[in-house]
């Protein structure tokens, strides 16, 4: 996960993107990190619910949430073969919740390698889970509750590459 989080930062960082803030909270720009998918064919999906909008490659197709799913589940991208996927849950939290208070709970609960950062100015954590081949990017909403994306499998590095993109664009609704 630390593999992950460090090369969108270095991905980043390549094309001359600002990191540093006063709090030192790594920065993520999508028009920073847009001339990567030069080439990849991808379509922008918004969540109005939550009021953020996010960029996903054509390679993964917008799946039908099932009553497998759980409840939480308000978006589902997977390649053709299944093998890889992402997952936009909307998750109940605390009204006036802290993204220090969730990175305090994720270190308690055992959650390893979590990074903060500023995703197109989104206050966002990302983590991973031992023994979980996923990446997770929870960001904390205006009331408490959380947007969080699960990627999987970050072991294969291809995956990797587009999960890092996937996070790059995930950014508050523009307005059309």
């Amino acid at each position: 996960m630390k593999k992950f989080l460090a090369a969108l930062i270095a991905l980043a960082m390549l094309i001359a993107l600002p990191c540093a803030l006063a709090e030192e909270i790594p920065t993520i720009n999508w028009e920073d990190v847009e001339p990567a998918t030069e080439g990849i064919e991808g379509s922008w999906y918004t969540f109005n619910a939550v009021a953020m909008q996010v960029w996903v490659p054509d390679v993964l197709e917008n799946t039908e949430i099932t009553e497998e799913d759980d409840d939480s589940v308000i978006a589902k991208f997977m390649t053709a073969d299944q093998s890889s996927a992402i997952v936009v849950q909307y998750i109940e939290g605390e009204e006036g919740k802290t993204m220090d208070e969730v990175i305090t709970e994720l270190e308690d609960s055992g959650a390893t390698e979590i990074d903060r950062c500023l995703l197109n100015g989104l206050d966002a954590v990302s983590y991973s889970i031992p023994d979980v081949d996923a990446a997770y990017v929870t960001l904390l909403t205006e009331s408490g509750n959380y947007v969080q994306f699960v990627m999987t499998p970050v072991s294969d590095e291809g995956f990797q590459s587009v999960a890092q993109l996937v996070t790059a664009s995930i950014m508050p609704e523009q307005e059309a």
